[in-house]
Formats: C-alpha cells, sequence, structure tokens
C-alpha cells in the first residue's frame, strides 16, 4: 500500500481465501493509495469455457503434487490478462511475503525492461528457495538463488509472452526462455519474510514435482542445450540424479550440530524422496509436452482478448474468464492474509539505471 501511494501508480489486489477486497479497500483509504481489489471466490462463473491449460487438468500430473491448492500461478496469470486487456506495456508481480521494496527499486526493473522482456530483485537475505534447497543449504552444500516472480517486472505487449503453469516452480517455466536466452536483468535486492521451510513435510512433497521439473530442464541450459530436446530417457537419467542429490542432503544433514533442526530438515527430505519414487519419467516428460502445446494455446487466447479502457471493465470481464485459471480449484490459500500478488502498471520508460545482466546460473527452486 505504501509503495503505491509513494510511487502513484495503481494497484491490484486479488484476494483469496481469509483475505477480503472490503479490508484492502478500507486499508487503502487509510493510506491513500489507489487500489483496486477482487474477490476470486465472489467473480461469476463463465458462459463460455474458452481455454484449460492440460496442465491443470490432467489426473496423474496434478496428482504428482499432492494436495497442490496454492492459487499463486492463476494469480499472476490474472495479472499478464489484465495487463493485456489494458493494453499496458509493462507491470509488476510483487508477493506479500516480499517488504522493503523502494522508489529506486521500481524504476530499476521499469527501465530495464526496456531491453529486456524480465527484470528482478532477487531474495538475499532470506532465499527464496524450495523445501529441498533450504535442507541443502542447511546441510553445508552451496545453494544459489535464481530469479523468481516474487518481485519481478514483466514487458507484456509482445507475442511470445509466456504463462504460469499451476506447479511449484511456476515462475521458471514463465521466463524458462528469457533464461535460455540470458536475458533476465538482474537490477537489485528484495528481502523475504522468513519462515520455517520444514513445519510440515508435506510442503517438500508437494514441491518435489516442480522443482524435479524445473531443475531437469534448466540443467539443459548449463550446457546451452535447448530444453525442448528433453525425452523420457533424459528424465529416467536425471530422476536418478536427484536421488543421489536427496541422498547427499540427507548425509550431510547427519552431521549438522543442531539435532532438532536437521531432523526436521531430514523428515522434509524424505517426504519429497517418498514422493519422487511416484513420479515416473513418462510423466515428466507428458508435463513438458502438455506445457509446450499450453502455451501455443496461451499465445492464442491472449491474441482474442478484448480490449477495454479501465481497470474497472476488465474486473467485469474477468466475472467470465476467471475459470481459465482455476479449473478445479474451488479452495484457495494465501500465505499472509494481505496481499498474495500484487500487480503494478508502469507507464514512464525513460529512466537511466545501471543494469547487472543475470548470468543465467538456474538454481534458484
Amino acid at each position: 500500500m505504501d509503495l503505491a501511494r509513494r510511487t502513484g501508480i495503481p494497484l491490484i489486489v486479488v484476494c483469496s481465501k481469509d483475505a477480503r477486497k472490503d479490508q484492502v479497500v478500507a486499508m487503502a483509504a487509510a493510506a491513500n493509495a489507489t487500489v483496486f481489489a477482487l474477490d476470486l471466490a465472489s467473480l461469476n462463473p463463465p458462459r463460455i469455457s474458452i481455454f484449460t491449460p492440460s496442465t491443470s487438468t490432467d489426473e496423474e500430473i496434478r496428482a504428482a503434487s499432492p494436495g497442490w491448492t496454492r492459487d499463486l500461478s492463476m494469480k499472476r496469470n490474472l495479472g499478464l490478462i489484465i495487463a493485456r486487456m489494458l493494453g499496458w506495456t509493462r507491470l509488476m508481480f510483487l508477493d506479500d511475503d516480499i517488504f522493503g521494496v523502494l522508489e529506486s527499486d521500481i524504476e530499476a526493473l521499469a527501465a530495464a525492461l526496456d531491453n529486456h522482456n524480465v527484470s528482478a530483485l532477487i531474495p538475499e537475505e532470506f532465499p527464496d528457495n524450495s523445501v529441498a534447497c533450504h535442507a541443502h543449504r542447511l546441510g553445508g552444500g552451496v545453494q544459489d538463488v535464481f530469479a523468481s516472480a516474487s518481485g519481478m517486472g514483466v514487458r507484456c505487449d509482445r507475442d511470445d509472452l509466456g504463462f504460469f503453469p499451476n506447479i511449484y516452480n511456476e515462475d521458471w517455466f514463465f521466463f524458462s526462455e528469457e533464461a535460455a536466452d540470458r536475458r533476465i536483468a538482474k537490477v537489485g535486492v528484495s528481502r523475504q519474510r522468513k519462515y520455517d521451510p520444514y513445519d510440515d513435510p508435506l510442503r517438500a512433497a508437494q514441491e518435489e514435482f516442480g522443482d524435479l521439473l524445473a531443475e531437469g530442464l534448466y540443467a539443459r541450459l548449463d550446457i546451452d542445450a535447448d530444453i525442448s530436446g528433453v525425452d523420457t530417457a533424459y528424465w529416467h537419467a536425471f530422476i536418478d540424479r536427484r536421488i543421489e542429490f536427496h541422498a547427499r542432503v540427507t548425509a550431510a544433514l547427519s552431521r549438522h550440530p543442531d539435532r532438532e533442526l536437521a531432523g526436521k530438515a531430514a523428515d522434509s527430505i524424505r517426504a519429497a524422496r517418498t514422493q519422487l519414487d511416484q513420479i515416473k519419467p513418462y510423466l515428466c516428460q507428458r508435463f513438458v509436452e502438455f506445457w509446450q502445446s499450453d502455451l501455443v494455446e496461451w499465445r492464442r487466447y491472449l491474441k482474442e482478448l478484448p480490449q477495454v479502457s479501465s481497470i474497472a471493465a476488465a474486473f467485469e470481464e474477468l466475472g467470465s474468464r476467471i475459470i481459465l485459471f482455476c479449473v478445479q480449484y474451488a479452495v484457495f490459500q494465501i500465505v499472509v492474509p494481505l496481499l498474495q500478488l500484487v500487480v503494478i502498471a508502469w507507464c514512464p520508460i525513460n529512466f537511466q539505471k545501471i543494469l547487472k545482466l543475470w548470468d543465467g546460473s538456474p538454481r534458484r527452486s
């Protein structure tokens, strides 16, 4: 709220579960900020179904992330849809657990989009990693942090715009083409609120499929190979590598002096390994093929979106289009009952900033 007030940029808040738009409106009035809010649960059902991502509806793919009911990818897709309907050229995604973002950070994100499709603030104080990678770091492993959508600028007036599949590491899939070209601009750092990644081993199990897929695809980039060149044999070999990774982390945790903390982390790794045993190479390849097919349909869908003149008009359109990205997910989660997704439209483009290009090191998850 304060950031929107200080920059004078309109803020769009998509609310679910414990968050309500009337709460957001009250907060906005107190902060003297321009804010638009909508409740996912109160949106009207669509008159017709236009696009249903295969990666969201395939039963085996859904079962590979047990209990996964997060709506983050759907909210981010909504941001892209709103931007396209309004004819915006760029927008910013900001997760509710990111704080301390300054006006200069917004300017840098926007300026980077003059020459890049994606710009990012990288959480460094508390890294934005998966449970497995947090455990890897705890055990003494060297763990990088890659770009994420937690604080990200996007050039959205382009034909090759990606989408966020409903899976862990959804942002890696969104900007995979930019990562392949080493064209993600790192413009600064952000701060993420701390949480206990080991509070529930189920979290690691839910993340495992998306973590496996993203790490497997981005490992191809490390050797300058094309992501689309994977097949079932590749996934068979990469699953073996993942099993070895779990074993190394477990062994390292067994030597950690904090037995209680290391024990919780080891429980999470065991849960991830149990889930990994259920994931077959053919299912990994199926997801990749469905994702690529969905990407074609998504880009066609964007071209057919109606153009509107106001955010309010875009909200009215979403009453009949929201089903496209909440298929079979009637109950939504939110980490903190305030903002899960913030979408900011950015117009000025004449900022002069020194940009540090991300080197393409694919190790955030």
